[in-house]
């Protein structure tokens, strides 16, 4: 070991990090040597999951960052990764709760008890608790910027505290020059939820103050936290967005596009009843780029009175223009409870059906580009074996397999059993919870 040259050392150290920062912690306490050799490598891939982690990490990246302890000195290919008062960070996933928590419990257990006082204490706590973890990660992410390559965040019941939600600003508060792939689940802020597509009178007045509100508070949160790019493009490397809610997405896509010009592959996960009409906009835009057919004919028969067929694509368009599209991938929630067991309508078991049998059937009819290496543009993931669909696990090995070359969640359709059948689905929708806050429908386009 004495005999072996830092610089080997080091590259060993690299190596070794890659494992969400467990290999991180153990170099740390072997010894001086190599705690100091290790340091710039130490946070190259970071995992924070639960509020408690989360909070201590960004004490840690404000005690480094003050200056209050020494950088740690590094070999001459480590040099500068320090300069800010800590390691830089790659790679990091990052969770509001851990794997054994991983689900929306807020409501769960409000509902479990009749009494108000308590409710209230209950809702206040996990109210404190999204306010405590929404500052650290805001600290986390001022800290990462820089340097972040990819991002993946697991939230839950985020979208409905209302000051520990995830603003819109938070993405372009900062530059992340280096970005090329983020992951969210959750955490998007409930001003995007209630987008209704079909502004016409009084509507159109109701869209137009809620998205001042909503500009406003943009506003108001970057006076607060020192604003954002001049030129706005402030995620320029972004190539991969992948976007897993319990809340509607739709607008948060559209959003999003003049931050992330460059963006090539989108997967949308868990999607639910409110984002029918959203997927009947997909089918739209991918028959106008001539990717899916236009008409489905053999849904005539199996779903609908009237053959769902494709539109003039006249509304902003969700996906990145014809050119920079490689590959778009979806993937519904588990069925709701069928009719037998609660009303069809209700839940929203119908519309889910709908939505997923299209999906299915674009990818059935889907044509792959003549000559092109990748195989269809479009991907159709059957529902997962739950009402989340993409999980804390899942969602942390996929990061880990990216973060080391791996496909992640960007499956291919010739790897996927489009007609499998979700755990569930069947016999086993008593366990699927519906708490997922309502949407109205956006019928602007058919």
């Amino acid at each position: 070991m004495e005999r072996c040259p830092t610089e080997i050392h080091a590259y060993i150290f690299e190596l070794a990090c890659t494992d969400g920062g467990a290999a991180g912690i153990a170099l740390s306490a072997v010894s001086r040597h190599v705690r100091a050799v290790s340091a710039p490598y130490q946070w190259y891939t970071l995992a924070v999951a639960g509020t408690t982690q989360t909070v201590r990490l960004a004490e840690r990246i404000r005690t480094l960052s003050s200056g209050k302890e020494p950088p740690s000195a590094g070999s001459e290919k480590g040099k500068g990764r320090g300069a800010r008062g800590g390691p830089d960070i790659t790679h990091l996933f990052v969770s509001n709760r851990p794997a054994s928590r991983a689900r929306e419990l807020r409501y769960q257990e409000m509902g479990a008890t009749r009494d108000m006082a308590e409710r209230r204490r209950i809702e206040a706590a996990f109210n404190a608790e999204a306010d405590a973890w929404a500052r650290a990660v805001r600290v986390l992410l001022a800290y990462a910027a820089p340097t972040l390559r990819s991002l993946a965040m697991m939230c839950y019941d985020i979208h409905v505290s209302p000051h520990g939600r995830l603003f819109f600003t938070d993405l372009k508060r900062h530059r992340f020059p280096r970005l090329e792939e983020l992951s969210i689940r959750g955490g998007f802020d409930t001003r995007l939820r209630d987008y209704d597509g079909a502004p016409q009178g009084g509507e159109a007045r109701s869209l137009r103050l809620r998205e001042a509100a909503a500009a406003e508070g943009d506003r108001e949160e970057e006076e607060q936290c020192g604003g954002g790019d001049a030129d706005g493009l402030t995620l320029p490397a972004l190539r991969r967005l992948h976007l897993a809610s319990p809340i509607s997405f739709d607008l948060f896509l559209q959003r999003l596009r003049p931050l992330a010009p460059g963006l090539t592959h989108v997967r949308l996960s868990e999607l639910l009843a409110f984002d029918y009409d959203m997927a009947r906009a997909l089918h739209s835009e991918l028959a106008e780029r001539g990717i899916v057919p236009a008409r489905l004919p053999r849904l005539r028969e199996r779903q609908w009175s009237a053959e769902p067929r494709a539109v003039s694509v006249d509304w902003e368009r969700f996906l990145p223009p014809p050119h920079a599209l490689r590959r778009l991938v979806v993937q519904p929630a588990q069925l709701p409870p069928a009719p037998e067991e609660l009303c069809g309508c209700c839940s929203g078991y119908y519309r889910v059906d709908d939505m997923t049998r299209l999906l299915r059937e674009m990818a059935r009819e889907a044509l792959v580009p003549h000559g092109e290496e990748d195989a269809a543009m479009y991907v159709f993931l059957p529902p997962g074996p739950r009402h989340n669909a993409y999980g804390f696990e899942e969602g942390y090995w996929d990061w880990l397999g990216r973060t080391a070359g791996g496909k992640g969640c960007w499956k291919e359709q010739c790897e996927v059993d489009i007609d499998a059948k979700s755990l569930g689905a069947g016999g086993d929708s008593k366990v699927q919870s519906w708490d997922v806050v309502g949407k109205r429908a956006i019928s602007r386009w058919f």
